[in-house]
């Protein structure tokens, strides 16, 4: 009998388990409602609506939206089961014997969700909310998390720090990931990281990072919290301020107004390094302009404990609290520069004795006891080797890009107190580092033991070092103490992306400006930054991309850059500068003009680097300041139609403001053509060596036109068409080809193409061998080294003064990729 009632009962149990599966199966989805949209989520977590109040579903609904996954060993899984109980979700993941309990509030335009429970025998790396699959896709906002169209949006906002925005990427981003534009329509995801341990990451900067847990309830996956939101586009920019006061983010004001829909979160300032000797006289260039604050380049002596010159403030802080107290009887704010978390090697926090918590990688330690003098060091641990190893030696300038390390950051290790450099890395069965400088920077030098903890310090092309993710709180605090003794209003987080070197990504950039924040007295300042993160987001009152160091000529550095960028802030519903530009002896008032007007039509905000020296050497100098004058007026009291902003935002002509009345006129003053041939964009640059081409005060040489052969689809062409301005009158085309040192192919076969004429070069170029061709009619084939190799007649190609269109192409292999070539055009004004 019990053996009977036995198998019974081993038959009974998996009927109840597919009795309880199938009420699961028929039970309706949850269903989750504000006054703007509904959310339905069914039995295995997932979501099947997303809807408006007319009932439109706006998730894709061939893709899964989880209401979040989990990560255990780089995997993601997503939950098989989800029930209420106790006004509570649970999320049960049965695999990996998992459960989320989750808290859900409903508020009248968002939902919120919040992890308060974790239980699993497992090591959970991670809590993913999402990835919410939804079908808007006309404008994305990376930073904050929105996509959205004329009539809707919806939205994923991470409410703490912890609760990142987006997923986890190696590279370098300007934007956020938190809302990405996909074949679909868009992605929203958000994530929380477990912070609890010591781990070996890679990052943008440095491979094999030592990355210290965190020493706060930041470390626990316990907490983090989203909200979602759907909204009509009407509505969108009053809902995140409300979010933001609502849920205890950064809320920033002026003059009890949202700082992002103020004017004076675009206000344009002046770059001068002011000092206590010369602190009248750049308020009075300021005033001049109606610019009302003056921004310091580089106050500080160094970096990390932020000391200022002593020769420029001869009081410390006090002397720069002096300089603001002028500023502010003019009602004009002061401004300084920063390098973020940048640590220079001549701040105590480096020399003479180093912290304990610089960011080390390739942690290992000694395998022999080294002598104070020894030169040549073998550690432990051959694995290491990528942290130490340098990049290759033999890449070639054009090679480099510009936001790489490649070959310019310090090569330095740390053993207890002492910094050495070192030149050279060997990895023949053991890891050796040699040509040691012993005791840099100041270090004392002195003996180790074998066993000694050793890492590379994480450096970077400024050559400086960071800190650790906790040594970089202190850190942020140092420069919310200056900010706070000296009462300045505004700052640039420039080179936020260091934080990165402490191995916890884009959250250790959200952290170090949040820890500053946190630490500031006056959070109401201007601030923006180098990068947009998620929840750095909220502190920002604008950004400001685009540096005039890249080009001759005023209006050309990274052009292409600052009008792209436009687009995707204003996307972002972030408020837009137009970047930096110089004044100088040189600048026209044609050039302040066509800047003035651009910065109107996208009703962005501009900074100058300017000096009392340089405006006094202009010929134009007064009138230069009056012209800034004028249009900031006009911006600030939003005088000109749509139409006439439109006019504006023609790049290639500008125009003279009338401003007599309260309807300014705008009269057509000329267009203009780049003179390097093209708009330059971020990364664009002219490599070409002064040996190439010959050249005069009447020459103008391209940026980098870089080609790759290759076809992607059966029967599509190869060639490159490059749009290309010459600025002077009709003339013969001149150029120069290179390939690269680092091709690993021969090149032939090249020919460039106007119209219906053809220039075929008769050349075979070996790698690091180029072509030019001037104005003599002949192709003349160099060396590396630039030996003269051969010279042939070639047919003449003409451009015409304006937009020219070239096509280029060589001998290819169809589907497999050539080498990377690069062209550069001559051209005489």
């Amino acid at each position: 009998m019990k053996t009977m009632l036995l198998i019974n009962r081993k038959l009974f149990l998996p009927l109840i388990a597919v009795f309880f599966i199938l009420i699961s199966c028929t039970r309706k989805p949850v269903q989750l409602q504000t006054e703007t949209f509904t959310m339905d989520i069914n039995q295995t977590g997932m979501l099947v609506k997303l809807c408006d109040t007319n009932n439109n579903n706006y998730l894709v609904p061939d893709l899964s939206s989880p209401v979040c996954q989990i990560s255990i060993d780089g995997k993601y899984f997503k939950p098989s089961r989800f029930t209420q109980k106790d006004g509570y979700f649970f999320l049960n993941f049965d695999e990996q014997n998992t459960r989320l309990k989750i808290a859900c509030t409903e508020k009248s335009n968002y939902i919120t969700f919040e992890l308060v429970e974790l239980k699993s025998p497992e090591k959970i790396e991670k809590i993913i909310w999402g990835p919410y699959n939804v079908n808007l896709s006309d404008k994305i906002g990376k930073s904050i998390g929105v996509a959205y169209n004329n009539e809707f949006a919806i939205g994923l906002m991470g409410l703490n720090l912890k609760s990142c925005g987006g997923f986890e990427l190696i590279p370098r981003e300007r934007f956020g990931n938190a809302a990405q534009k996909t074949v679909h329509g868009a992605v929203l995801q958000g994530f929380t990281k477990n912070r609890s341990e010591e781990i070996l990451e890679n990052s943008c900067l440095q491979e094999l990072t030592q990355a210290a847990p965190v020493n706060d309830s930041d470390s626990t996956l316990i907490g983090s919290k989203f909200a979602i939101y759907g909204v009509s586009i009407e509505s969108l920019k009053e809902l995140i301020p409300e979010i933001e006061q609502h849920e205890g983010l950064p809320y920033l004001t002026h003059n009890n107004e949202w700082l992002k829909n103020t004017l004076y979160a675009t206000s344009s300032k002046f770059i001068m390094s002011f000092n206590s000797h010369n602190i009248d006289a750049c308020l009075d260039v300021a005033g001049k302009a109606g610019i009302t604050c003056v921004y310091h380049p580089g106050i500080f002596e160094s970096w990390g404990t932020y000391p200022v010159r002593e020769k420029d403030f001869p009081k410390g802080y006090q002397s720069v609290l002096e300089c603001t107290q002028k500023a502010k009887a003019r009602n004009m704010t002061l401004g300084a520069h920063t390098l973020s978390n940048f640590l220079t090697k001549n701040d105590p926090l480096v020399s003479p004795v180093p912290h304990p918590n610089l960011q080390l990688a390739g942690v290992t330690s000694l395998k022999k006891a080294i002598s104070e003098d020894d030169t040549e060091i073998i550690l432990a641990d051959l694995q290491m080797a990528p942290a130490y190893t340098k990049d290759k030696l033999d890449i070639s300038p054009e090679g480099l890009n510009a936001n790489e390390n490649k070959n310019r950051e310090t090569f330095a290790a740390k053993i207890g107190n002492e910094i050495i450099e070192y030149s050279t890395v060997t990895k023949n069965g053991e890891l050796l580092i040699s040509g040691c400088k012993r005791g840099a920077f100041g270090t004392q030098k002195s003996s180790h033991n074998a066993g000694a903890k050793v890492g590379r310090l994480v450096s970077h092309y400024y050559k400086v070092f960071f800190p650790d993710i906790n040594l970089q709180d202190e850190v942020a605090k140092n420069l919310a103490h200056f900010f706070n003794q000296t009462k300045l209003e505004r700052i640039s987080f420039d080179g936020i992306e260091g934080a990165m070197a402490t191995g916890h990504g884009r959250y250790s950039c959200d952290r170090f400006i949040k820890v500053f924040f946190d630490n500031l007295e006056n959070k109401n300042i201007i601030a923006n930054s180098s990068d947009v993160m998620h929840y750095s987001w909220h502190y920002f009152a604008n950004e400001s991309w685009g540096e005039p160091w890249w080009a001759k000529n005023f209006r050309e550095s990274q052009l292409d850059h600052r009008l792209k960028v436009q687009k995707e802030l204003e996307e972002d519903l972030m408020p837009r500068k137009m970047g930096q530009f110089r004044i100088d002896d040189k600048t026209t008032l044609k050039d302040i003009q066509w800047v003035m007007g651009l910065c109107a039509g996208y009703d962005a905000g501009v900074d100058f680097y300017i000096s009392p020296h340089s405006i006094k050497q202009n010929r134009e100098g007064d009138e230069i300041l009056n012209e800034i004058k004028r249009w900031e007026k006009v911006r600030w009291d939003q005088t000109l139609t749509k139409e006439q902003k439109e006019q504006l935002r023609d790049p290639f002509s500008f125009y003279q403001l009338n401003d007599s009345s309260n309807k300014p006129e705008l009269v057509f003053v000329e267009s203009w053509t780049p003179e390097t041939g093209k708009i330059q964009g971020d990364n664009d640059r002219n490599t070409l060596p002064e040996t190439i081409l010959k050249r005069d005060l009447e020459t103008v040489i391209s940026l980098d036109y870089e080609h790759l052969n290759m076809q992607k689809e059966p029967g599509q062409p190869t060639f490159s068409e490059w749009e290309f301005f010459c600025a002077g009158k009709k003339q013969k085309l001149q150029f120069a080809v290179r390939l690269p040192k680092a091709s690993k192919e021969n090149l032939s076969g090249i020919y460039l193409k106007i119209d219906a004429d053809v220039c075929a070069i008769p050349f075979t170029l070996k790698p690091g061998e180029y072509v030019t061709a001037e104005a003599n009619g002949q192709a003349a084939h160099y060396s590396t080294d630039g030996k003269l190799l051969a010279s042939e007649p070639i047919p003449e190609l003409f451009i015409e003064k304006g937009k020219n269109t070239i096509l280029f192409d060589y001998k290819g292999k169809g589907s497999e990729a050539g080498p990377k070539v690069i062209v550069n055009f001559k051209i005489n004004n």
